[in-house]
């Protein structure tokens, strides 16, 4: 409630936002109506025509800001959250918005630079290149002749983040309490995942160490080039990083001199960068939209924007290795061996009904030539089959599903013939055969010796601390059934409806008595006035019980 009267004017936006757009429903279900009450009508009225719940949904998430586009793009990489549909749909959510006026951006240069930003960049174009919900991005000379460009986080972005993120866990431990939706998905699991992105994209030191990073990973790789980080300049809301030159990949086709580039070893190298960044390092550019990359003048390949980065241990990305391998075999029952390895299996997930749908999706592709197959398309529907399922996906790997779709379309932006899952085959093959070659088998049976003697050794201490905690009563075990808490409040509703009838008929009872007695004794005698005084207390006894049995089944209901 108190998170509601310090941001009450940007909550009643939101709700009047998704109002707006068809999400009334959900206002009414939270209990936030009354909030709005002056615009009341608007929970109930069409939305407007031509456009699809999904699209309304992506509408919405624009109109309010930075918070909600960055959530759609977290989003649209969780399948196992909403389903494909709006996925798709709020990946086609840009991060473009209007640029501020220099006037007003140029003060947090300066404060962070605390000096006057001529001083730094004798040249500066006023004209950002680029502008984005959280910052916006200029090309500058600095004193020593290096062009470079400059990421400037627009003002007061921070506070707009910290008060929408109030508003948000106060909509999500509403939704948890009043709804069943919390019984299905963590929503405040994912809350937290989001908040851990968004402040990291918040932080450009972060991002610049991120760039170094890839850059001591591909410092042998002469295919792709990452750009320096100036750190002498750079702090939290700037960023000051070597300029790269050359065509971006989404103007490629409006380039003079495209057709001289060898654009199938260009493609080529972009995927097969994002394949060495997963599988070889467990580290990966989880944004690999055209827009950030670059084909410089010697044909190699100048990355850019650093602030989504995804991590995949080695454990993980060995059944990965595993999932895909046998996913491209048709193997069903060794795909969800891997996905159970990697933690995708939900606490509704029903094997038998998934391997069906797995199945059913294979044999649609079986037969086919990798050639003819759109990877984007089958994981789409893997996806919807994840979605039905109710299967969790680990937030790094629904990120990296992301990723290799992303990939598959920027290999076909830059050669239309590129066929990503003909690519991926032979790669996939020496990765799987990879991990069981020798020298792996033997790493893995040293580390797994390792952790055998460390288990044994600590084995009879924990035993010990272990047996101490259950005889002293410490620890305790549940069980939960699913839907017993349904069944649960059926009885107790029964319970209420029956012990309301009983007291309801008692007390019809003690009244006929005092009444009849009245008619055959008359009002005045001394037993009847003992009788009213009994009929009175009850009364009250009566009242009370009715009271604690609506107290209580308010309490039931909040608790849920």
């Amino acid at each position: 409630m108190m998170i509601l009267f310090r941001h009450f004017k940007r909550y009643r936006q939101i709700l009047l936002t998704l109002a707006r757009h068809g999400l009334g429903w959900l206002m009414i279900k939270m209990g936030l109506v009354r909030f709005v009450r002056f615009y009341w009508r608007m929970l109930g009225r069409k939305k407007e025509a031509g456009y699809s719940a999904p699209a309304h949904l992506r509408m919405a998430f624009e109109e309010l800001g930075v918070t909600f586009i960055k959530m759609a793009q977290i989003l649209s990489t969780r399948p196992d959250l909403i389903s494909p549909a709006y996925a798709d749909e709020l990946a086609l959510l840009l991060d473009e918005v209007p640029p501020l006026p220099f006037e007003e951006i140029h003060k947090v240069l300066d404060e962070e630079l605390k000096r006057p930003f001529e001083e730094v960049f004798p040249e500066f174009e006023k004209t950002p290149v680029a502008s984005a919900s959280i910052g916006q991005v200029y090309r500058a000379t600095m004193v020593n002749g290096r062009k470079v460009v400059v990421k400037i986080q627009r003002p007061n972005i921070r506070q707009q983040i910290s008060e929408d993120m109030d508003i948000l866990r106060d909509f999500v431990d509403t939704i948890t309490k009043r709804t069943e939706l919390s019984e299905t998905y963590d929503l405040m699991g994912f809350l937290g995942e989001f908040s851990f992105y968004l402040t990291n994209e918040l932080d450009y030191i972060r991002e610049g160490q991120n760039a170094d990073q890839f850059r001591a990973q591909f410092q042998e790789e002469p295919r792709i080039y990452i750009p320096k980080i100036y750190w002498e300049y750079t702090t939290v809301r700037v960023l000051v990083m070597e300029e790269i030159r050359g065509i971006k990949v989404n103007r490629l086709d409006h380039a003079e001199n495209a057709n001289l580039l060898d654009r199938k070893a260009i493609a080529e190298a972009a995927v097969d960068i994002t394949f060495q960044e997963i599988f070889k390092h467990g580290y990966f550019h989880a944004d690999p939209h055209p827009g950030n990359f670059v084909i410089r003048d010697d044909q190699t390949l100048g990355l850019m924007d650093f602030g989504m980065v995804g991590y995949l241990d080695n454990r993980k990305k060995e059944a990965f290795i595993r999932f895909i391998y046998q996913m491209v075999k048709g193997e069903t029952e060794e795909m969800l061996d891997a996905m159970w390895d990697l933690g995708m299996a939900g606490k509704f997930s029903n094997r038998p009904a998934l391997k069906r749908d797995m199945n059913h999706l294979l044999q649609r592709f079986k037969g086919r030539s990798m050639g003819e197959i759109a990877a984007g398309e089958f994981l789409r529907e893997l996806m919807g089959i994840a979605y039905r399922h109710q299967v969790y996906f680990p937030p790094d790997l629904a990120l990296l599903l992301k990723v290799l779709m992303m990939s598959e379309g920027l290999g076909a932006m830059i050669d239309p013939e590129f066929n990503f899952f003909e690519f991926a085959e032979p790669y996939l093959k020496n990765l799987y055969r990879d991990l069981f070659s020798p020298e792996n088998l033997a790493k893995k049976a040293q580390e797994d010796v390792v952790h055998l003697l460390q288990l044994a050794n600590g084995l009879p201490k924990r035993l010990s601390h272990l047996l101490q905690r259950l005889e002293l009563g410490d620890i305790q075990f549940t069980a939960r059934h699913a839907g017993l808490e349904r069944d649960v409040e059926q009885v107790y509703s029964a319970v209420d409806r029956l012990t309301i009838s009983i007291l309801l008929t008692l007390f019809l009872i003690a009244l006929g008595i005092y009444i009849l007695a009245g008619h055959f004794m008359g009002f005045g005698f001394f037993l009847v006035h003992i009788l009213l005084a009994l009929f009175v207390i009850s009364g009250f006894v009566t009242l009370r019980i009715l009271y604690n049995i609506l107290r209580q089944k308010k309490f039931r209901i909040r608790r849920r």
